[in-house]
């Protein structure tokens, strides 16, 4: 795994930087998900990595051809780099892995938040779109919210899952379970917080950690059993992650608009931590969760978190196996090689299909 420790710190602080001045925030975890942590085989490809403006990479190949990906926003100045990259022979794609539209008119989100996508989405994004020639999501309805700019498919690629599964044996029946969910997910996790309170009660040797920070507290009480970490800049939670090792990792996301929008990442991040995921049914994991052999399926309530955590904590074996069956998935679905081949296809000239 690539990571350029300065150059994810600087991310960090102008995603911080647009928060506090109201612009839309650097879609740097994006770009990483999708492109930088391709690095390698992007260059087997014989693809070289290059920026453009705040939010945009270029991707060109040994035949000269160009291509530029806009991650998630652009600003004033980005359009007027991307229509002189237009003039000059090279292509746009534009990768966007979150309902925009779902998230702007979603009441629960932060209205300066929401406010910031409206603006974007009213001012910049009809601009962007004129420009665009192929549009890339992990979702098929974010390629319909994106017609007639025609569409291509693709998962963000995966993280790199060891396969180490040695936490599942030994001696030690204590049960590690995880959310990585941050604050904006706080409404999601309320909805299941009870049936933890339940779940621990019941089975002494459960652990649950999440990185909710203070929001969680208030959901969950921190106890020598629960810890609620404060969240992390990619760089420093890419890092976590790897040596990370949880039995169990959760995925309790209501079934509405702004859920069913969005990627498997957190499919590819409990592949890393060799955990078992528990999954809602949104429009994103159902299609590719097998129940039982990957993943398990629990309604977005407390007493179905609380049974599937507590039926994963009390069959090591059966956790161990869908844990093992979400890393193949994870492998599969964000196959690195195919996700270069997939940005290769697109910078000769294809419309990476649909």
């Amino acid at each position: 795994m690539i990571l350029r420790p300065n150059l994810f710190r600087k991310a960090a602080l102008a995603t911080a930087f647009d928060h506090f001045t109201g612009r839309p925030k650097t879609a740097y975890p994006t770009r990483y998900h999708y492109l930088e942590i391709c690095e390698p085989e992007l260059a087997a490809a014989g693809l070289r990595i290059g920026r453009i403006g705040q939010h945009g990479l270029t991707l060109t190949d040994g035949a000269g051809r160009r291509l530029a990906v806009v991650v998630r926003y652009v600003t004033g100045r980005d359009l007027r780099l991307l229509a002189a990259f237009r003039a000059r022979g090279g292509r746009i794609a534009y990768l966007l892995d979150d309902d925009l539209w779902a998230m702007a008119s979603d009441i629960r989100l932060d209205p300066r938040y929401r406010g910031r996508i409206a603006r974007f989405l009213s001012g910049l994004f009809p601009r962007l779109l004129e420009l665009v020639d192929v549009a890339v999501a992990p979702n098929r309805r974010l390629l319909e919210r994106l017609a007639p700019v025609p569409g291509a498919f693709l998962h963000p690629a995966d993280l790199a899952p060891t396969g180490d599964l040695a936490h599942f044996g030994g001696e030690d029946r204590e049960t590690r379970v995880l959310f990585l969910g941050t604050a904006t997910h706080a409404e999601d996790f309320s909805a299941i917080a009870p049936g933890l309170a339940e779940a621990l009660g019941a089975e002494p040797g459960l652990r649950v950690e999440t990185f909710l920070g203070a929001k969680g507290e208030a959901l969950l009480p921190a106890s020598r059993r629960v810890a609620h970490r404060a969240p992390m800049v990619l760089e420093d939670f890419q890092r976590w992650l790897n040596r990370a090792r949880h039995h169990v990792a959760l995925a309790p996301y209501a079934v509405n608009p702004v859920n069913d929008g969005r990627s498997i990442i957190k499919l590819h991040q409990h592949a890393v931590a060799g955990a078992a995921g528990i999954y809602t049914p949104t429009a994103v994991f159902g299609p590719v969760i097998e129940d039982g052999r990957n993943g398990v399926f629990a309604a977005h309530e407390p007493a179905a978190f609380r049974d599937a955590v507590l039926t994963l904590a009390r069959d090591r074996a059966k956790a161990r196996a869908i844990a093992q069956g979400g890393i193949a998935l994870s492998r599969r679905l964000g196959d690195r090689t195919a996700v270069a081949g997939f940005w290769a296809g697109l910078v000769a000239g294809g419309d990476g299909g649909t």
